[in-house]
């Protein structure tokens, strides 16, 4: 019996990441290095970190989603 394990952000079909997604990513990471040099507690740094990283994938997710049953326009 053979089993696969996904991870939950991944969907069938996904797409790489765009220009405009990756800087976001980078910029969210950059706020969090900020974040713990300013002396923010590194557990509160990485709990604000999974809790954006969670929200982004959702949103890109609901984006494409959207991207796709939009109507052609033109």
């Amino acid at each position: 019996m053979s089993h696969t394990v996904r991870a939950g952000c991944v969907v069938p079909g996904d797409q790489p990441l765009t220009g405009p997604e990756v800087t976001v990513v980078i910029v969210v990471l950059v706020l969090a290095v900020l974040l713990a040099l300013a002396g923010m507690p590194t557990l509160s740094v990485l709990v604000l970190l999974a809790e954006a990283t969670d929200s982004g994938f959702r949103l890109v997710r609901r984006a494409r989603a959207m991207k796709r049953t939009a109507p052609a326009e033109g």
